[in-house]
């Protein structure tokens, strides 16, 4: 119970022990006793228990004293998770369910632990339990940051005073060394793709150090072939909704920063105007067979259907590996559009505005001072490295 004010408090015998009984009075002004035991024998120990009793007062002495709850952590964590749905991506709400459902909540239903039994050491044996299962210490952090934020929305609410896991020490990162392909290994890559159904997302991706979702959700109305631009404002994901996979298109990207405008070199935008005329042709060609629905997207298969995340990933490994080229992710080639940009020499803040990064302040600021000419001189600096 919140707003419960302390009065008094004195020492009791009760069943052969000491007990602290402190007096409240909540907010009908009705007393409200609760007594703690001491722990402590009746003999020898009165002044010990007494002692006890001024630390009580002294701890509760603020005004504030909170009824602990019968609410168990995992019921609460999972209460959070459901009423913060409004103000996620659906990705990261999948995520967030998934990581619930599958290890948070099970994990201390098991113990059956309330929010206000939670002890340091419970989140840092689960943390020592999980990675004993398999799961990365990066994995982990992710499990800390729903527990953490979830028990800071029950400070706020004032069902508990502290967060406990903020006494925690997480899991340290790991830094992932991703590969990617230089110059040589990008223009053979290109080659091989070429005439499969995922050679325009590879082109784009390794031009633009795009993410996967936004190369898929790139439409035609986001290519301005009178300017030469080309905007990044739309992505396609995949996510379970009600408990079923589904493939959506939003223009919800990942954070502000991932919108952006970059400059269209001749030699990309020499492709996308072929690729649209090969797919006006198939639309006349196929007539009721080609279809309709996503015919504003560019990334799409001979007869328009939206190429899907999943296939695209594994499609791309298929083909690199039937090449003999060394193993990468379809997301490395992101990381290989920034190695090439580094390796020609720009500077690591224009690159952030390059990929979008997610940090929003840092990239938001540097946006506002990035040469628009420095920008085109990038374009062009890939271009001439790499060969369609």
């Amino acid at each position: 119970m919140k707003g419960v004010s302390i009065l008094t408090g004195s020492v009791q015998v009760k069943s052969g022990k000491f007990y602290c009984v402190l007096n409240f009075k909540d907010k009908d002004g009705k007393r409200k006793p609760k007594w703690i035991s001491t722990g402590l024998a009746i003999k020898g120990n009165k002044r010990r228990a007494e002692a006890k009793l001024n630390e009580l007062l002294a701890q509760y002495s603020d005004s504030t004293f909170i009824e602990p709850t019968k609410t168990l952590l995992c019921d609460f964590i999972s209460d959070w998770v459901k009423a913060s749905k409004c103000n996620l991506q659906v990705t990261t709400y999948d995520n967030y369910v998934h990581m619930l459902n599958k290890h948070i909540y099970p994990y201390f239903k098991d113990l059956g632990i309330t929010v206000h039994q939670l002890k340091p050491n419970d989140i840092q044996r689960y943390y020592t339990t999980k990675i004993d299962g398999g799961l990365s210490p990066n994995t982990l952090i992710k499990h800390h940051g729903i527990m953490r934020t979830a028990l800071q929305s029950a400070v706020k609410q004032g069902i508990i005073k502290e967060n406990v896991a903020d006494l925690v020490d997480k899991p340290k990162k790991q830094r992932y060394i991703s590969e990617y392909y230089n110059r040589d290994e990008i223009n053979q890559l290109f080659s091989v793709v070429k005439g499969t159904p995922i050679e325009t997302p590879v082109l784009l991706t390794s031009y633009f150090g795009l993410r996967r979702s936004e190369a898929l959700g790139l439409m035609w109305n986001c290519v301005d072939f009178v300017n030469n631009t080309i905007s990044i404002k739309h992505k396609v994901v995949r996510a379970k909704i009600n408990g079923k996979l589904k493939f959506l298109q939003t223009d919800d990207l990942k954070t502000l920063s991932s919108y952006r405008t970059l400059p269209l070199e001749s030699q990309i935008a020499d492709y996308l105007i072929r690729l649209k005329n090969k797919q006006e042709e198939q639309q006349h060609s196929l007539g009721d067979g080609y279809i309709q629905d996503f015919k504003e997207y560019i990334c799409v298969n001979e007869i328009g259907d939206l190429l899907k995340p999943d296939y695209v990933s594994a499609k791309f490994g298929k083909v690199i590996g039937r090449a003999g080229l060394k193993h990468i992710r379809f997301h490395d080639l992101r990381h290989s559009c920034a190695s090439l940009l580094l390796a020609l020499g720009y500077n690591m803040k224009d690159i952030q505005e390059w990929l979008g990064h997610s940090n929003f302040q840092t990239t938001a600021n540097i946006y506002a001072h990035v040469d628009p000419k420095n920008r085109r001189s990038m374009v062009s600096g890939i271009s001439n490295v790499l060969s369609l």
